[in-house]
């Protein structure tokens, strides 16, 4: 499955991200995904976890419809079908967050991960009524919703809280910050449709008594807050962060010596490109398992036809002939950031293909590159 985007990743980065909504009607294609599909997911999900969730005029204790059972000596769990299904009936939502190891949302999550270069963490929802899940409410996230089966009624507000973070949620502070009397936009989400929504902007997302699955993928970005506190971290190097307080006339000159500090500390773009180097570093992106091409002594290429592209949401640091993947920080010479920006720039694109773009350089020193690279999981290599 693939989403069509019609545009270059800056022009949605300079038009769109964090700035408003954008609908891309009939951006993938219908029949990819079945409710065959949609049961597996839920299957596979870990149904006594806190990220498994029915909503039905709030969110459903487990003990409702989830049982405990010994199965050859192991404690298991379940779901008490005919219990979810009632639930279904009378309007309930079934969801599934952080969703992994799922093939097909898998790809699809990484499409936007590369739209966007963030890392992504992917929902499912599944309903059959006319009642919403949660009521309106914003999210923290910028989320991409992709309609796989059937409809759903969309109705999105304009912010009255500008980018709010993990800890802002609308029901703590929506006395404060109300939603919108108006709607900025009201539609009716179809398969094959995909929805890109801000964080901020308020939305309530109605079944309309029909079937429906939806999935949900939000990005996450280092904010500035991230910076700062990794920069608070840092900051007992300075001597005058380890001393002790007393009282305002004693210590504000020491204090001010720290708020100069902290001013040249976080406004110095190395120690910018550290945390950035940091934070890209603990980002982990999971492609295949390839045991019988990586695993086996004899082989030492990989077929030409096989399609290559990064294990990582955007290639950081390649402007300084680097790049991070998967916790692997690579110094680069001059034929591997060829590579790699190719690769960047088309992503899964063949090894056959990216031998003929790189010419000059040897043919079968570059499959062998390739394949030590896909090995050490710093690219991914793709065969369907």
């Amino acid at each position: 499955m693939s989403i069509l985007f019609s545009f270059p990743n800056d022009y949605f980065v300079a038009a769109y991200e964090e700035k408003k909504p954008l609908l891309l009607k009939g951006a993938m294609s219908k029949g990819d995904f079945s409710w065959r599909d949609a049961n597996e997911i839920f299957t596979r999900a870990d149904v006594t976890s806190n990220d498994f969730k029915l909503s039905l005029d709030g969110v459903r204790s487990k003990h409702e419809y989830v049982e405990s059972y010994l199965d050859i000596g192991t404690l298991r769990h379940r779901l008490i079908k005919p219990v979810v299904y009632d639930y279904l009936k009378k309007g309930a939502t079934l969801i599934a967050n952080k969703l992994v190891n799922e093939p097909k949302v898998d790809e699809l999550a990484r499409q936007i991960a590369e739209l966007t270069g963030r890392q992504t963490v992917t929902s499912a929802y599944a309903a059959f009524g006319e009642r919403d899940s949660f009521r309106a409410h914003w999210d923290t996230r910028d989320v991409f919703v992709i309609q796989l089966i059937g409809r759903k009624r969309w109705i999105v507000y304009e912010p009255s809280f500008e980018s709010p973070l993990y800890m802002q949620q609308s029901k703590d502070v929506e006395q404060h910050y109300p939603c919108p009397k108006e709607p900025y936009m009201d539609f009716i989400l179809e398969a094959g449709d995909v929805f890109y929504l801000p964080r901020g902007w308020w939305h309530n997302p109605l079944p309309i008594g029909e079937e429906t699955f939806h999935l949900a993928v939000g990005t996450f970005p280092a904010y500035t807050t991230d910076y700062m506190e990794w920069a608070f971290r840092q900051l007992p190097s300075f001597v005058g962060a380890r001393k002790s307080l007393s009282a305002w006339e004693a210590d504000k000159e020491n204090l001010a010596a720290v708020g100069w500090y902290i001013d040249e500390f976080i406004n110095d773009p190395e120690n910018y490109r550290r945390f950035m180097d940091e934070f890209i570093g603990a980002t982990r992106v999971e492609s295949p398992l390839a045991v019988e091409l990586f695993g086996n002594p004899k082989t030492g290429t990989i077929p030409d036809s096989t399609r290559i592209r990064l294990s990582a949401n955007k290639p950081h640091g390649l402007a300084d002939n680097y790049l991070i993947a998967n916790g692997t920080k690579l110094n680069l010479d001059e034929t591997g950031v060829r590579l790699i920006r190719c690769i960047a720039e088309s992503p899964a694109i063949s090894l056959g293909e990216l031998v003929g773009r790189l010419a000059d350089i040897d043919a079968d020193k570059l499959r062998v590159l390739v394949h030590e690279l896909c090995r050490q999981d710093v690219l991914e290599a793709l065969r369907h």
